[in-house]
């Protein structure tokens, strides 16, 4: 763990980033935190870091969830951190419900809502908390699993099976059983939906800011660019990022990508914050005959059109969900066929080539021992159908 003697107010975050420290330029997360006010709490309010730590502990086992790697005292509250192994950007939404929950669980200590996100900084330990009293001004650790200097460090599935009330293994029972049900006729339902709305929307902003780099390899959009598509980021943005701090992380956006003013971009995308705010607060909207919660919904056919992307951008950029039809069946083709090799299984060249030299091989056989078609595919360990494809093969060479 990082440290750093006799400093003020330093900070570190558990992210990287590329260039600007925002969710949309998020490039891997390595653990999962929740910060604790317990000041704030009546109940804890000036007792001692160390036995606040011992309460959450015994509350986290009481709640069957994994400690956490270590505990820090930050001088006016406490940190607790999960470390995991570094996770790409697209585990965001599954994170993100797994930082929600942590919240709720520890709600009884203060958890701040506001520090849940990606890119939040935390007190290095050893550096000092200018605004603690004297006694607990330096950070550092009052709990630890395992040695200070190597902490545990958990499987971020595991870890969120544990800590979220659905786990993957529930899920792949469900959809086990949905199955079952529907072979059987008795499940009437449509086809399952591939992406949940955050990881579509988290996908979609991985495309738009491929697309920037693409248009823009300096990184500011130019003119004419710039509000379609921060709309649209920022729409993306209203479904992977906490709405506390929604309008922080659009501003951020803003100023990396056409260096708009923090007025001018709370202006220009109040709707989509107001929006995303309400949605948090559980209102609802009327959407094609069904209640869903009132944040912004566009079909990737609809961006595609309003940012105009040809389908030569669309492969140039390496697009994942902005891409018409016809791209759509060929990254399906490619990713059949990245499962078949993954599996074992030959291309189609390999399987023709193998066939064809089995085919010469039974056409030897035959002339040269008289063996039947049967003997040869008892012989060759194939069916007799495809000994008679891979002679006529051989046959045609």
């Amino acid at each position: 763990m990082l440290r750093q003697d006799n400093r003020a107010d330093i900070y570190v975050s558990q992210a990287a980033f590329g260039k600007w420290r925002s969710i949309s330029d998020l490039t891997a997360i390595g653990a999962c935190y929740a910060d604790l006010d317990y000041h704030t709490v009546a109940r804890w309010r000036g007792k001692a870091p160390g036995d606040v730590a011992s309460a959450v502990l015994g509350h986290l086992e009481d709640a069957i969830v994994p400690h956490p790697s270590y505990v820090l005292s930050t001088g006016r509250g406490l940190v607790c951190i999960w470390l995991t192994e570094l996770l790409p950007r697209a585990v965001l939404p599954r994170w993100n419900a797994v930082q929600k929950r942590l919240g709720v669980i520890l709600d009884v200590f203060g958890a701040d809502k506001r520090a849940q996100d990606a890119a939040r900084v935390f007190r290095l330990a050893g550096s000092e908390n200018s605004r603690a009293d004297w006694d607990r001004r330096t950070v550092g650790m009052v709990w630890c699993q395992g040695s200070p200097e190597a902490p545990t460090r958990h499987v971020f599935g595991t870890l969120a099976d544990e800590v979220l009330p659905v786990t993957h293994a529930d899920l792949i029972s469900l959809r086990a059983e949905r199955a079952k049900r529907k072979a059987e006729g008795k499940d009437k339902t449509g086809p399952a939906v591939y992406l949940s709305a955050a990881s579509y929307w988290e996908t979609v902003l991985t495309d738009l800011q491929r697309l920037r780099a693409h248009r823009c390899p300096e990184g500011a959009l130019p003119e004419g660019q710039r509000d379609a598509w921060l709309f649209i980021a920022g729409i993306s943005m209203s479904w992977i990022s906490p709405p506390e701090v929604l309008g922080r992380e659009i501003i951020a956006l803003a100023s990396e990508a056409a260096g708009w003013r923090a007025s001018a971009t709370t202006s220009r995308m109040s709707t989509v914050i107001k929006r995303a705010r309400q949605a948090a607060a559980g209102q609802t909207v009327t959407f094609q005959g069904r209640e869903v919660d009132t944040r912004y919904r566009m079909r990737a056919s609809t961006i595609i059109e309003w940012l105009g992307i040809d389908p030569a951008e669309q492969r140039a950029a390496g697009l994942r969900v902005l891409v018409d039809e016809d791209r759509k069946r060929e990254l399906s083709v490619e990713r059949t066929e990245k499962s078949r090799r993954s599996r074992g299984v030959k291309d189609r060249t390999e399987q023709q080539a193998a066939r064809l030299e089995m085919g010469r091989k039974a056409l030897y056989l035959r002339a040269s021992a008289g063996m039947t078609v049967a003997e040869l595919a008892a012989h060759l360990g194939v069916s007799v159908g495809q000994v008679h494809k891979a002679m006529r093969q051989a046959e045609q060479q």
